[in-house]
Formats: C-alpha cells, structure tokens, sequence
C-alpha cells in the first residue's frame, strides 16, 4: 500500500494525490468501473449542486484529482459519488472497530478492514493530509475515493467505519456520508465534536456503524443509517467500545441490509470482542494487536470461508501520542509500521 503526504490547498491535494496514484486510480477504475448511464445523467444536477453547496472544498479536491490523474472529472465524480440512492448495494465485506478509552498507552483505536479475497479488491492507500486551515490527519482509502472515514487527526480523533447498510429512503439532496465524515475528520477535536457534526444533517450513502474515540479517552459509535443519525455511547465506566457490521441501538436493529449470513458473523465478533475484553487485564496497544491478529471459534483476522471475508489491511491509532500503525495485509502475519502526525 501506497502512503503519501499531501498539503496545501484542496486543488493542490487533489493534484498531488492525483499524480502519486495514477496507476492505482486507473486500476481501481478498471476493477470497479462507475455505474453511469441514463441513472446517472438523470441524478447528476442534483448530486452536484449538494457537493457544491455542502462540500465545496471536497469538490475542488475531486476537480485536482481528476487533473492530477489526468483523468475524466466525470469518472472521478461517479467514483465518489456511488449510486446508493435508489439501489443500496448489499456486498459489503466486513470491518471491526475496537477502541479502548485508557490504559498504559492512553486511549487506543483499532481496526481491521476487511473485503474480498486478493485479487479482487479496491487498490488501498494512505493519505498523511495537511489541508490549508484544516486538522491533518491520516486518512486509509482506496485510489480515487478521497475518503471511506478511517483514519485519525493531529487532535487525537480516531475514527473507524464499518459497514451496514440503512433500508430507509434516501435524497440526492442530503451530502454523501463518506465524504461529510471526511470534512469531519479534518474539523473535529473530539468524539463529541464529530457527533455533533454527523447528526448537523442528514446525509446519503450506504448507511455505516463508525466508532470515534479522542485523546481524551472519550469513547462512542456513530450510528449512520442515512438519511438518520443515531449517537450510542458506552455505559459510564465502560473500558472498551467497539463497532462491527451491524447496528447496536435497538432502535435500529431492523434498519440494516445485511444479508442473514453476514449479520449473524457481525453479531458473533460483537459477543466475542465483548468477553474477550471484559477479561483482559491491560488494554494497551499489545493487547488491541493481539485482538486484531486473532483466530478462532470466532476470527477478528479474517480469511474467508466461514469468516465470509478477508482481512486486507489493519489499523492501530494512539490519539494520545499522535502515532498510527498500518499492517499492510492480514495482520497475523505482517508488520506494523508506524506514522506520525
């Protein structure tokens, strides 16, 4: 996986991550090839005119990457705008976010994301971001999209996505939710703050389970099953959070799309890290590592077959210390390497 280091502008960002990824971008674009058509042509105006008016500065980032990749804008603007509208797409792979609030190494996020087996599988990337006026922060994506939420600021907010899936109808009118996250991401000092943002408006997309956790060691999932935003927060006292690929609130447990199979596999993570937690002594970095390279009954490091799917990349973040580690590959076998913002 390619990491790179981007400043300036939002054009100047787009630019520059679009001259690093060009390959990787044109391959994303071959492998998943944006949908277009008479759907697209008929959505277009009111997709665009929400870019412009609620994420202006994401658009001029679309615009430079579409320069930097010497590519279409068009392609670039169907990439990150996904067709989730009208017809939700239920293949999701899979996604474990854990967070720990306090412990030796402070407050601890980590997260395995998971997908298809190899070969079939959007090019990853990492982004070190330091936009004019913003927070930088290290954001994990795939070549083209500018965002899928994951990654951490130099304010210590840790964020994580897993996907769900959210059954209600939904607005080309309402910000995409990955990309309203993004601007979050880069705006936001704490948990609270980022929840705040989240539930400012209603957004469209997918609909995702995104745990935050800061430097304070304050802990809480974002339960985004667009166009609703729904905030859980740990009981008081809790030491450990965590979002898997399904909604926790009662309120929402029929509002997801998984398929049966998946949602049971969601489900059995969510009980397990939960034990396995509730049992361990110190929740410092060591024990968040032991978690994510994990097999078992129930697997955290996923290789397919009962699993459902692939472990492609995993993440460590210490809000407190303004470190993140990347295992590029199953994290039972690679090494973590360590960025600092």
């Amino acid at each position: 996986m390619k990491v790179i280091e981007v400043c300036g502008s939002p054009l100047q960002i787009g630019r520059s991550t679009g001259e690093a990824l060009r390959q990787e971008i044109r391959a994303h674009l071959e492998l998943f090839p944006p949908v277009g058509g008479s759907a697209w042509e008929r959505r277009r105006p009111a997709l665009l005119a929400t870019l412009e008016r609620d994420l202006p500065r994401v658009m001029e980032e679309i615009t430079g990457l579409a320069q930097g990749a010497d590519l279409p804008l068009e392609a670039l603007l169907q990439l990150n705008l996904p067709m989730y509208c009208d017809e939700l797409d239920p293949r999701d792979g899979g996604c474990t976010n854990i967070a720990f609030g306090a412990g030796p190494d402070g407050p601890v996020w980590g997260k395995n994301n998971d997908g298809g087996p190899p070969g079939d599988r959007r090019p990853a990337c990492g982004r070190i971001i330091r936009r004019d006026g913003a927070i930088p922060a290290i954001n994990f994506t795939f070549a083209g999209w500018v965002s899928t939420i994951d990654g951490m600021n130099a304010e210590g907010l840790a964020l994580g996505h897993s996907s769900v899936g959210s059954v209600f109808q939904q607005s080309d009118h309402h910000p995409p939710v990955l990309l309203w996250a993004y601007e979050g991401l880069l705006a936001c000092r704490t948990a609270e703050d980022f929840a705040r943002h989240m539930a400012s408006v209603p957004t469209s997309g997918k609909g995702f389970a995104i745990l935050c956790v800061d430097a304070s060691g304050a802990m809480l999932s974002v339960e985004e099953a667009c166009p609703l935003t729904q905030v859980r927060r740990p009981p008081r006292g809790a030491r450990h959070a965590n979002c898997v690929n399904c909604y926790q609130l009662p309120v929402l447990a029929n509002a997801d799309r998984r398929d049966p199979r998946g949602k049971a596999n969601a489900l059995k993570r969510q009980a397990f890290i939960e034990d396995y937690l509730d049992a361990e002594t110190v929740l410092d970095a060591a024990a968040m590592r032991r978690l994510l390279r994990h097999h078992g009954d129930v697997s955290i490091c996923r290789h397919g077959g009962e699993e459902v799917s692939h472990t492609e990349y995993s993440m460590i973040g210490l809000p407190g210390q303004g470190r993140l580690l990347l295992a590029d590959g199953y994290p039972c076998g690679a090494q973590y390497e360590a960025f600092r913002l």
